[in-house]
């Protein structure tokens, strides 16, 4: 396969990339959308062009960004619902 012809490839592995860097800014919810778009356009290349190590690494990269999310929305709520029972102590007094 020539190389010019590795666009999904290169797309899941862009995708990727940003998914894992959005996920830990204010924009998370656009890193998890590139992640999941990221994961397909992976899935997609592996068939269209064949394996090749771009397409894996750009579906690994997703899959980090689609987890490295799960993670940080599990400590945010962890966190929220621990100030929900301070100030539920705070208010009894």
């Amino acid at each position: 396969m020539e190389e010019g012809k590795k666009t999904l490839s290169l797309l899941s592995l862009i995708f990727g990339v940003v998914g894992i860097v959005l996920t830990f800014t204010p924009a998370g919810i656009a890193g998890i959308v590139l992640a999941i778009l990221g994961l397909i356009f992976a899935s997609k290349a592996k068939r269209s062009e064949g394996p090749n190590g771009m397409n894996k690494a750009g579906f690994i990269l997703s899959l980090i960004a689609l987890i490295l999310f799960i993670i940080v929305v599990l400590i945010i709520g962890i966190f929220i619902a621990g100030a929900a029972v301070g100030l539920a102590a705070l208010a009894s007094l």
